[in-house]
């Protein structure tokens, strides 16, 4: 009995001085993660017994710690190698709390761990070799850090491994084939590093892999034989790498069940897998961005489950009829959310069942290709349609007014066509809109007021057309997010409507080549933010403002070839970003200022203005002293001159005749 006694007291000595271990560890540890946050961990204190602390777990036998999960807090702190005390932890989950520094070495002392979360950190140099002790471990997710180094070889020796995550670091060299041992594995996440080479063979050997992710990274050559033996595959990514080569002819025999197929971004050829019909789990499908060609399979419909259908910049068709058959079997693709097949060879009309295809559609981008006919009235029916791309193909016919019912369009891009008539009022039903692009096109008429309701608008085109009329006040100022208004090359007449002023965040203002008139209106001080303000070829008049001074942002002015009559003001000599500025025929008098981009006669052009004159002698010889540079010899002219107007298309005897104009003026 007395030793049963003492062995019970030593027993409850030791437990005690373990349980005390953990306690001290986890206190440094709270110390590491959080900065020394009084504020953080506020449960980790005497009062509680550590095992009720916040996120903390232990296990019941002997009450010592074996989970510790503090997952998306913003402390910015490390881990203190006192973690490696905690020798009974079989899960860390330390997953977007915005830790820097290493991984401590003695994580190898947990020889229990199974779990170990660090993804979506700042974690930055190797990891550290002494966890290889950890042979219990089953799942490593570090994505998302700054890792360097290698892919370490003796994670191959880590056989209870069903998870390996280390996308989104800086790894680099090649896929280590020790890889291939982990016959466990289900998952292995290797995207977006700096990994090169071929793709190892020895990956053909993980037999339960379901997930394989090699994205965005440097790999090379074909993609090898070997995995088509991962028969158990579920989502296969090798986009945006230098693979070549065809893919297999028959997909769905090495991968029955395949939910996942991305490889865009590489430099495949071949014609489309007809063969993927028969995958019938398959929800996406990308092969965008490499150089297949031929017919897109009209036999899509089996597909039931696709949700993301990518195809876009290969060459898939020859611009005639025919060539979109395909879209009547996708309607039966009731899930599907993106469809792309945009920048092809694809021709023909655009048939009406595009209104039929799935109402969860959310994009639709056919750009690029020679599709022509027109907008179906059916398209109304697609909902839920938030991006529609057609730019740059052969469409024409006016606007349907059934787009008004497309209340969760965000994004319209219809430039590069031949559409015409008027921009519909049901334009301003569609109050979600951000970026709508009407370029180049043939429509007509005048803005429709209802623009005014789109008061998401960021990005606003309808440049290149033959749009008249005045640009409507309470339209573009009501859109207070507004970053880029282009309206050049129309027939808009009028002033600039003074509301432009509410526009804070106003980037780019081009109202080149209209017929407005009046005065640039002063409200327009308000648009710090703008970087370029194009007037040129209208008929503005008055002075030019001295408030353009105060818009910092700057970087180009162009108000040429107007009817601008005034000195120019010296407040333009503020604006240090900006790198061209053209007040070239117009009807401007006195002195060239002096300073900032005046002092660049590459950056400015003033002809045009008889009026205009510098009386500074070192301005006229710097001058001079350009004039004669070009001049040296006919050869070297082509040279010299080219560089010095690198942003100016003229002939040689156009730069000189420039030059000496410039000259005279320099001379009051």
């Amino acid at each position: 009995m007395f030793l049963l006694s003492m062995a019970s007291q030593t027993l409850a000595v030791n437990v005690a001085l373990s349980t005390e271990t953990d306690k001290i560890a986890l206190l440094v540890l709270k110390d590491k993660l959080t900065n020394g946050d009084p504020h953080a961990l506020s449960s980790w204190n005497e009062s509680l017994h550590f095992c009720a602390w916040e996120g903390i777990t232990c296990s019941r036998r002997h009450m010592r710690v074996s989970a510790l999960q503090l997952q998306n807090q913003y402390w910015g702190g490390t881990i203190a190698p006192s973690l490696g005390n905690l020798t009974f932890l079989r899960v860390i989950n330390l997953t977007n709390i915005n830790l820097h520094g290493e991984i401590p070495r003695e994580v190898g002392h947990l020889k229990r761990l199974q779990f170990l979360g660090l993804s979506n950190n700042n974690l930055h140099g190797e990891i550290p070799i002494e966890m290889i002790n950890c042979s219990s471990l089953e799942v490593i997710i570090m994505w998302q850090n700054n890792l360097t180094g290698k892919v370490p070889s003796w994670l191959g020796s880590m056989m209870q491994l069903t998870h390996l995550g280390l996308a989104v670091n800086n790894f680099v060299g090649s896929i280590p084939p020790s890889l291939g041992n982990l016959s466990s594995l289900e998952a292995l996440s290797l995207g977006v590093n700096h990994l090169e080479g071929r793709i190892t063979p020895a990956l053909g050997r993980l037999s339960n892999l379901k997930f394989l992710s090699l994205s965005s990274n440097n790999f090379s050559g074909q993609v090898t034989p070997s995995l088509y033996n991962l028969s158990n595959i579920q989502v296969l990514d090798f986009a945006r790498n230098h693979l070549m080569g065809t893919l297999l002819s028959n997909i769905p025999l090495a991968f029955p069940n395949l939910k996942m197929f991305t490889c865009g971004g590489n430099r495949f050829i071949g014609t489309f897998p007809s063969s993927i019909s028969n995958l019938s789990e398959l929800q996406l499908f990308d092969i965008s961005v490499n150089n297949f060609h031929g017919p897109i399979s009209p036999t899509l419909g089996s597909l039931h489950k696709l949700q993301i259908f990518n195809v876009g910049h290969n060459r898939f068709g020859n611009g005639r009829d025919h060539d979109l058959d395909f879209l009547f079997s996708l309607t039966n693709c009731t899930q599907l959310q993106n469809l792309d097949f945009y920048e092809n060879y694809l021709g023909g009309v655009l048939p009406d069942i595009i209104g039929n295809l799935s109402t969860n559609l959310v994009l639709l981008d056919m750009a690029l290709n020679q599709i022509s006919g027109r907008i179906p009235e059916g398209i109304g029916k697609l909902v839920n349609l938030a991006t529609l791309d057609m730019e740059e193909n052969f469409l024409g016919g006016t606007i349907p007014d059934s787009m008004g019912k497309l209340k969760n369009l965000g994004e319209l891009w219809l430039s590069e066509n031949k559409f015409y008539g008027n921009i519909p009022l049901v334009i301003g039903n569609l109050t979600m809109l951000s970026d709508v692009d009407l370029s180049s096109n043939e429509f007509e008429g005048l803005i429709p007021f209802t623009l005014g309701y789109c008061t998401n608008m960021q990005k606003f085109s309808a440049s290149e057309n033959n749009l008249s009329g005045n640009i409507p006040n309470q339209t573009f100022g009501n859109q207070q997010g507004l970053i880029q208004l282009l309206l050049y090359s129309n027939s808009f007449t009028g002033p600039i409507p003074s509301d432009l002023g509410n526009l804070n965040h106003l980037s780019i203002l081009d109202l080149q080549d209209n017929k407005l008139i009046g005065e640039i209106p002063t409200r327009l001080s308000a648009c710090t933010a703008l970087t370029e303000l194009v007037l040129e070829r209208n008929s503005f008049h008055g002075s030019i403002p001295s408030f353009l001074g105060s818009l910092l942002s700057l970087e180009i002015l162009d108000l040429s070839n107007n009817n601008f009559s005034s000195t120019i003001p010296h407040e333009l000599v503020n604006l240090t970003f900006l790198s061209m500025l053209n007040v070239s025929f117009n009807h401007l008098y006195g002195e060239v200022p002096v300073g900032g981009v005046f002092n660049n006669v590459t950056a400015i052009s003033l002809v045009g203005n008889k009026d205009l004159c510098e009386g500074r002698v070192t301005q006229q010889q710097n001058m001079e002293d350009t004039i004669q540079e070009c001049l040296v010899s006919f050869a070297s002219i082509g040279v010299a001159c080219s560089q010095e107007f690198p942003n100016q298309r003229m002939s040689i005897k156009d730069v000189i005749t420039e030059l000496l104009a410039i000259k005279q003026k320099l001379s009051c």
